[in-house]
């Protein structure tokens, strides 16, 4: 009896963190070396990402609820998995959400999971190429995981000790679900992933140092181009949780840098604070990615701005 209960549980648990937790991507979806060293998506395709139905439309952006229209200029909007709205439908991105609104642009969504600065970089470059006239503006969505993201995992502080407890837990979380669905639950409102973020926001950090100057390359390339472009920080959900000033010194260096550079900035924190219940803007157990109502709340706050 107890062995057929623990196999209920594990079975009822692995349908749960289907629905909840999802974090399989179809690889189907993405072609190497799009945009110079960096992948994009491919053309008119279609799969699953993170339990959810994905689409491409023909620019190899995720599908905008509006058709193309060639008349009206572009809108770019580029960033990693956050922007890309992984875990929720093409038309509850904010992306869609904005550009159900705007009818003056076309709202161009190139952002794509694993993403970084670098690679923000590089599609600007293969986009912009002799001065396209058809895009007037570029926003880039910086994540705080940004400031790393480029980098070989050897190359960056180790989050988790190699001890035999880690690999145990390792072992637990791939096998057994009822493990891992437990652990999401008691842990959904650690701040780990943050801390660990925050440390490279340093002024003297070389990771930072790096970050921003991919940012000021972005730049140059749109001012090349003659686009306008603008960087909006997204908030990490510990960042809303605990509404202390000491939370926001990624936000508050990029910003200075941006002032420097004059780029403009923008930073939706206190905008997000505004929701009645700011966690709900996350998926479950999340840290980093908005849920339908996050992503509601970022394209008011874009809309607004």
């Amino acid at each position: 009896m107890v062995i057929f209960l623990l196999l209920v549980i594990e079975l009822i648990s692995r349908a749960v963190l289907k629905n909840v937790y999802n974090r399989k991507f179809d690889t189907s979806l993405i072609t190497d070396n799009k945009y110079l060293k960096t992948p994009g998506l491919k053309e008119n395709a279609s799969g699953i990402v993170w339990g959810k139905p994905f689409h491409t439309d023909q620019f190899a952006c995720r599908l905008s609820p509006k058709p193309y229209a060639a008349k009206k200029k572009k809108w770019l909007f580029i960033g990693d998995s956050v922007a890309e709205g992984v875990g929720v439908d093409d038309s509850s991105t904010f992306a869609a959400l904005v550009a159900r609104q705007i009818d003056s642009v076309n709202i161009m969504n190139y952002s794509l999971i694993g993403y970084a600065d670098g690679d923000y970089l590089d599609v600007l470059k293969t986009l912009l190429v002799n001065k396209d006239s058809s895009t007037s503006k570029v926003t880039i969505f910086f994540c705080l995981n940004d400031v790393y993201g480029r980098n070989k995992s050897q190359e960056l502080p180790v989050m988790a000790q190699p001890n035999i407890y880690g690999k145990i837990n390792s072992l637990l979380q791939d096998d057994y679900a009822t493990y891992k669905l437990i652990k999401l639950f008691f842990y959904q409102n650690s701040d780990s992933y943050f801390r660990y973020d925050a440390r490279f926001y340093a002024v003297d950090n070389r990771f930072y140092i790096n970050s921003m100057s991919y940012l000021q390359q972005c730049h140059e390339v749109c001012k090349k181009a003659g686009v306008d472009m603008n960087v909006v920080m997204l908030p990490y959900r510990s960042q809303l949780a605990y509404k202390d000033e000491s939370q926001r010194k990624p936000q508050n260096l990029v910003k200075e840098f941006c002032l420097n550079q004059q780029i403009p900035f923008s930073d939706p924190i206190d905008f997000c604070l505004k929701a009645q219940n700011p966690k709900h803007l996350y998926l479950f157990a999340d840290e980093i990615h908005f849920s339908e109502a996050g992503h509601k709340m970022i394209a008011d706050y874009i809309l607004s701005h």
